[in-house]
């Protein structure tokens, strides 16, 4: 039955940036949780398929198991708070030193600083990346950046 567990303590880019406001970072941990509790009903209704002695056996790794998740909910949990500390401290950086950007230039600012392609940023804005394009050109004008000048390595030295 080990083979059906997923490893959802595993953190992509993804799950570590997202954090950009207080909804975002619920709405990701109330998926992670969705996900392990999916994955724990089917698990208990598995139990009917098996003998007495497998069920016992299941029935005392499923314990170890949600203690486990509620470790990783609650890592995770610090490293949103985290991440939610930093992003909040640049986006009033940039906003201090760029006043004119806009609340959705601030959020692109902050996917960009952190690496993220301008498709993986128009998934999680949900619009098109030739849309995250387009404010990345703006961000540029509005920071007097030139061409020659890594937008990346700009806004990580802010």
């Amino acid at each position: 039955m080990s083979d059906r567990r997923k490893d959802s303590s595993k953190n992509n880019l993804h799950d570590v940036l997202a954090p950009s406001d207080d909804k975002l970072v619920l709405v990701h941990h109330l998926e992670r949780k969705r996900e392990f509790l999916t994955i724990l009903a089917k698990r208990i209704e598995d139990l009917r398929s098996l003998s007495d002695e497998e069920v016992r056996k299941e029935l005392r790794l499923l314990p170890k198991d949600i203690r486990s998740q509620i470790r990783d909910f609650d890592r995770l949990t610090q490293i949103e708070r985290e991440v939610t500390l930093q992003t909040n401290a640049f986006s009033r950086r940039i906003r201090k030193h760029c006043p004119t950007l806009t609340a959705t230039e601030v959020s692109v600012a902050v996917y960009i600083r952190g690496g993220l392609s301008a498709r993986q940023i128009s998934d999680l804005l949900f619009v098109s990346s030739r849309a995250i394009e387009k404010h990345r050109q703006s961000i540029r004008r509005k920071l007097g950046l030139t061409a020659d000048i890594n937008i990346v390595e700009y806004l990580e030295a802010l």
